[in-house]
């Protein structure tokens, strides 16, 4: 098998990508993805070599990532949008042969001497006349993403995953039911491919399908609702702050009228959001649960009555139970941490057996950190999470990475990051600080090395940071 096999076997004719008014055939996705794959032979790359691919959602990042999948290789998706300090962080422990980079990501070129790969312009490829190479079958569990993420501790990870982890996945949510994918829909991707939720359940899942994707580059409330319009988008998929934009848009009620389903996840949609897109724009957003090492879905609403609040049922073929902290199982209505066994529960975490091990058993089980319940119909909700993860508009965000990088500052001494309510994004980054130094040059420092969602947007100066006896930090003295 190899995930680059999604495209064929679809009409050529039919349109699979769309952007800013490009409009590229699954016949030519094909033809470009097959350049892709000789390009990267004829540099001598192939079975497990790693690509790091810095893309934002443009044809380049479909082109790049299925033509290193059909050559065997490893994509590890970046953000390109992020300072050049943060991408030479994430591509330093990647191992890369090489760094695809498209449109939005062309600056890095002025950097390219300060990356130990060489960079690949995704305009030069498209020029490119080589000969078409077949796809590579691979083995199931051969890996197929190396995706940023994290453990049950919140420092930052690199989830492996195969390709039939994501295959499962997508073959869980196409097919011919009301509310599966399918190859007259037309799917709106806006959240970043980086990203498990952009990458597997909406770019990827809709090309398996035989569907079109319509390209938007940065979430823009006012643009997306246009794109809606004009594609007669169908499947939406979103975080809850997109949710929340979308609903507090002035636009006319039938501006979503042609979407079928509408998904929310990476955290909790509130209710008074639900219920305002239920009832001014007609649209009934779903809900589901899924983390990066389980390819994005675990439990969906999909094709279920929705329950507001709830994250819906665990797919079939998803083994779900809910422990106490001795790891017994709770009662129906108790809460517990919710542990898992799938064919979408990635490998482990790259160059990590000591964090794998932590959350991974050697018979499969996934401790996700998070904690739910289950009422007496099999609805799962969640009520917390044990990860000191804070959730900025639908992305991660790790306090330890923030951390470590405002340490970074010659006159900073310690440094203490935590996440706060916000009514925009959900959350935001509250950074607590000791050292002589101040909360401008702090932010200064910060928007040249952290990409915007992940910066502090407060400082809190301190003498002396809370601690245990052995030096551990005490994040949750702050929380308090």
């Amino acid at each position: 098998m190899n995930l680059a096999s999604i495209i064929d076997g679809h009409d050529g004719a039919s349109i699979a990508l769309i952007e800013d008014g490009r409009r590229v055939s699954y016949a030519e996705l094909r033809e470009r993805v097959a350049a892709m794959r000789a390009h990267l032979g004829s540099m001598g790359l192939g079975l497990g070599d790693h690509v790091a691919v810095a893309c934002g959602n443009e044809i380049h990042f479909v082109v790049a990532t299925l033509g290193a999948l059909g050559a065997g290789c490893v994509v590890a998706p970046i953000n390109p949008y992020s300072p050049i300090n943060e991408l030479k962080r994430k591509v330093a422990p990647l191992d890369a042969r090489c760094i695809v980079i498209g449109a939005v990501a062309r600056d890095m070129l002025d950097h390219a001497d300060e990356f130990d790969a060489p960079l690949i312009d995704m305009k030069t490829v498209a020029d490119s006349a080589d000969a078409p190479s077949s796809v590579l079958d691979v083995d199931p569990d051969h890996l197929a993403f190396l995706l940023s993420t994290s453990g049950v501790s919140g420092t930052p990870k690199i989830a492996m995953l195969s390709h039939n982890n994501l295959a499962w996945v997508q073959q869980s949510i196409v097919g011919d039911g009301p509310q599966q994918l399918r190859a007259d829909d037309v799917s709106l991707a806006v959240l970043p491919p980086a990203h498990i939720l952009g990458l597997n359940l909406v770019i990827l899942s809709a090309l398996r399908a035989g569907g079109a994707v319509v390209l938007q580059h940065r979430f823009d409330v006012d643009e997306s609702l246009r794109l809606v319009s004009e594609h007669q988008v169908t499947m939406i998929v979103g975080a809850p702050p997109m949710w929340q934009r979308w609903a507090a848009a002035d636009a006319p009620a039938d501006a979503m009228a042609s979407v079928r389903f509408a998904r929310s996840g990476a955290a909790s949609l509130p209710a008074d959001v639900y219920e305002r897109l239920r009832t001014h724009c007609g649209v009934e957003v779903r809900q589901g649960y899924g983390l990066t090492e389980s390819s994005a879905a675990l439990a969906t609403g999909r094709g279920l009555d929705v329950r507001v609040t709830s994250v819906g049922k665990p797919l079939p073929g998803v083994e779900m139970v809910l422990v106490d902290d001795d790891g017994e199982p709770v009662d129906i209505g108790d809460i517990g941490e919710v542990v898992v066994r799938a064919p979408s529960v990635f490998k482990g975490y790259l160059n990590d057996p000591e964090a794998t091990a932590s959350i991974l058993t050697d018979d499969g089980w996934l401790w996700t950190g998070d904690v739910g319940l289950f009422d007496d119909d099999g609805y799962l909700y969640l009520v917390d999470r044990v990860k000191d993860i804070i959730i900025v508009s639908g992305f991660n965000v790790y306090p330890a990475e923030v951390e470590d990088v405002l340490m970074e500052h010659p006159n900073v001494r310690g440094a203490l990051v935590v996440g706060g309510a916000h009514g925009a994004t959900g959350e935001t980054v509250i950074a607590h600080v000791s050292g002589d130094v101040s909360v401008e040059d702090l932010a200064e420092f910060a928007s040249s090395q952290l990409s915007r969602y992940k910066r502090p947007t407060e400082y809190h100066i301190v003498d002396e940071l809370p601690q245990t006896a052995a030096g551990k930090r005490l994040r949750r003295e702050l929380r308090k």
